[in-house]
């Protein structure tokens, strides 16, 4: 019985490292592009939509996200607030496992006054 506990605990030791190695860092930069558009959407309200658009590019290589480019991104007025949407794609191959696609999405609205729309 020891033993079988011991095997699944190293099942589940090398599955977790699996997905650490392979999926955390898309993970980590879905996370990193929630401060990204929030930060563009209040450039844009305190400044213009060009400064905006330089902004996405600017975050993008402070923070190192080479295969998310400003392409992936829109910027629109709604209702009288500036949003920031960014969608893209990642195929990741570990293996064993096969590829799998991750699809992410992010979005921030900021108002005219300079607050983040919180829904």
């Amino acid at each position: 019985m020891k033993n079988l506990i011991v095997l699944i605990l190293v099942a589940f030791a090398v599955v977790g490292g699996v997905w650490l190695i392979y999926f955390f860092p898309y993970y980590k930069d879905y996370y990193t592009m929630k401060e990204v558009v929030q930060s563009v959407s209040l450039t844009w309200a305190a400044y213009n939509k060009p400064r905006a658009e330089t902004e996405i590019t600017m975050q993008l290589q402070k923070r190192e996200i080479d295969y998310i480019t400003p392409q992936n991104c829109e910027l629109k007025e709604s209702g009288g607030e500036f949003v920031t949407s960014c969608a893209w794609q990642v195929d990741v191959y570990p293996p064993l496992i096969g590829g799998r696609r991750l699809d992410f999405e992010v979005e921030a609205a900021a108002t005219k006054d300079g607050r983040l729309v919180t829904e």
